[in-house]
């Protein structure tokens, strides 16, 4: 059975949404690894590999866009694409949570 591209779907993995979000400014590789420890907290961090496969799914789905090619420094931004798929995300993950700690609490109340 192939893998599910989530991308053609619409549907960003953790860390496609981590990468999407760090690109709010433009930055190059090092800098978006910098900037997921930072939003993160230190708790997720990225290697280049994991870094550079999600980078080229985002820049073919449009989502992020090559701003300059200096040096072996590619710098990206995030595309008017990737900022409505960005928020779609936030609400869907809003949505998720608030689901996860209702059924939770219900769990909860049910076991006292």
């Amino acid at each position: 059975m192939p893998k599910q591209d989530y991308f053609e779907k619409g549907q960003l993995t953790d860390l496609a949404y981590l990468v999407l979000a760090s690109l709010t400014k433009p930055r190059h590789g090092y800098m978006i690894m910098q900037q997921i420890d930072h939003l993160t907290a230190g708790e997720i961090s990225i290697g280049p590999a994991s870094l550079y496969t999600t980078l080229k799914k985002l820049t073919d789905a449009g989502y992020i866009g090559l701003v300059s090619d200096e040096e072996r420094k590619k710098t990206y931004h995030i595309t008017h694409s990737g900022l409505e798929n960005l928020e779609i995300e936030i609400k869907k993950r809003e949505s998720l949570a608030y689901y996860g700690k209702a059924a939770l609490k219900e769990f909860k109340e049910d076991t006292q």
